[in-house]
């Protein structure tokens, strides 16, 4: 059955359990997703913080596996929560008040038994899987110069040619010694559109070129995912596996590249520098504070010829710098703001006026942007521009709507900060980084700089002098 089926027997179900019980419901709490984690659950916290204000006398549920088949820590936030509200637990077979030591105790027993069928059922699946991928037949997406197929009805891919040809291109290209950005912009050139972006990158023609599906391979684990707030960990994280952790078998589908051609590109590609792949750690002082000015993007830092560089990724954007200027132009910057908010001189109220006056002006010119665009549609549609004239001017505002977003969101930022601002508190989280940073390693560096640093924006014209960039500051006030 779909989901919407199964919801719906589900509130037959405990609208009858309801009656026989002569329950009104009040509110339903639809959610269907993993039991795994209680924070990617919104309903069930919705539900808690509710229980615990004791909006209800009792929830009904089909059973006590669809309150959580989480963590033991997650179960006994969900027991307690209703323990401590008296609220009880309603099922069609039960009605468990959880004030009760029996109920109790057989309630934490059967969310234990719960979750040990939650596990057996994963292992069983990721056997599947795996059974699946060494049948050569497990197909999730379809690389670039495939499409989805089935081969007596077993999932593969099959060649798609007007795609294929670009892939042919780019390991004949990298095999006679050109880049992954030369054979990136060669493909752009000839018309290439990758699935997923406007156009091919450095990164994307690598990821197709270490690809061993063009080869007749399936391959799973190229990557391991964290999930949020797994191990105190705030956030999801993705990391990228060692090739030798990875599950390669033969598939279905046929080979794009010859073993040989894709065995020479691959030993090239071991001997050449590319930047570090994601594995979890932090290598920059500076990851994911530091944007371009031009596109936007977060500047990366990368060591050519044993110099530190801090480059934007884009092709033609921003110049780069050397890592070690930029790092000491933000600690200048740090004890500057930190002389300037000293006892000794006192901290005036800032008018906002012309914060908000610039704001105001950058939301009338997008919106303006906006209706723009939308004429273009309408132009298009009426015959007065041809396709390629509509692509051209398309285009022109697409990247100052991204541009207009930019600032709007930079004076956002800065409006947030003058409203907030905490001089004593500010000051304190300052000599705290300046005091600790020398003697850190870059994954502290980084966790230090963000208590103080909210953005930084990077600009360097071509041709000009190493120290002569622009560095825009958005920090954090309190």
């Amino acid at each position: 059955m779909d989901t919407e089926e199964v919801l719906r027997r589900h509130r037959q179900g405990l609208n009858e359990c309801a009656q026989r019980h002569g329950l009104d419901i009040v509110a339903y709490y639809p959610e269907v997703v993993s039991g795994e984690s209680l924070y990617a659950r919104p309903q069930m916290l919705r539900l808690l913080e509710d229980v615990e204000a004791g909006k209800y006398d009792a929830v009904l549920c089909m059973d006590l596996d669809r309150l959580s088949r989480g963590r033991m820590t997650d179960q006994g936030i969900i027991l307690d929560a209703f323990k401590d509200s008296g609220t009880l637990i309603v099922t069609p077979d039960k009605v468990y008040d959880l004030s009760d030591e029996i109920d109790d105790e057989l309630a934490e027993f059967k969310t234990f038994m719960s979750r040990r069928e939650y596990k057996i059922i994963n292992k069983r699946l990721r056997r599947g899987l795996r059974r699946s991928i060494q049948d050569g037949c497990y197909v999730a997406n379809a690389p670039y110069g495939y499409r989805k197929t089935t081969v007596d009805r077993r999932p593969t891919l099959e060649i798609y040619e007007p795609e294929a040809k670009f892939v042919r291109i780019m390991f004949s290209m990298y095999a006679d010694g050109y880049g992954c950005q030369s054979i990136a912009s060669q493909v752009n050139a000839m018309g290439a559109r990758p699935h997923r972006s406007d156009a091919f990158s450095r990164n994307s023609v690598a990821q197709i070129l270490r690809n061993p599906a063009y080869i007749g391979k399936i391959v799973w684990d190229q990557k391991t995912h964290i999930r949020r707030n797994a191990n105190g960990i705030p956030k999801h994280i993705t990391i990228c596996n060692p090739r030798e952790k990875w599950t390669v078998a033969d598939g279905l589908h046929p080979p794009i590249i010859e073993e040989e051609l894709y065995g020479k590109v691959q030993g090239i590609m071991a001997g050449r520098y590319h930047p570090a792949r994601n594995d979890g750690t932090v290598r920059s002082p500076l990851a994911g504070l530091v944007k371009c000015a031009n596109c936007g993007k977060h500047m990366q830092r990368l060591v050519m010829k044993g110099q530190a560089y801090l480059l934007c990724t884009r092709k033609g954007c921003c110049a780069s710098a050397k890592f070690d200027l930029v790092e000491a132009r933000i600690l200048a910057h740090l004890e500057d703001v930190l002389t300037g908010i000293t006892p000794e001189k006192p901290v005036r109220t800032q008018d906002l006026s012309p914060l908000l006056e610039t704001l105001d002006a950058i939301t009338r010119e997008a919106a303006a942007a906006a209706r723009q665009k939308a004429r273009l549609h309408e132009l298009l549609e009426t015959g007065e521009y041809d396709p390629p004239t509509y692509r051209e001017r398309m285009a022109v505002v697409k990247a100052k709507l991204e541009d207009l977003e930019r600032r709007q969101e930079n004076a956002r930022l800065r409006l947030e900060q003058a409203r907030t601002r905490n001089p004593a508190a500010q000051a304190v989280n300052i000599q705290t980084v300046l005091d600790a940073y020398r003697t850190s390693d870059a994954a502290h560096k980084n966790a230090l700089l963000r208590t103080v640093v909210q953005q930084i924006t990077y600009h360097k014209a071509k041709k000009t002098k190493p120290a002569e960039f622009d560095l825009d500051f958005i920090l954090i006030s309190h």
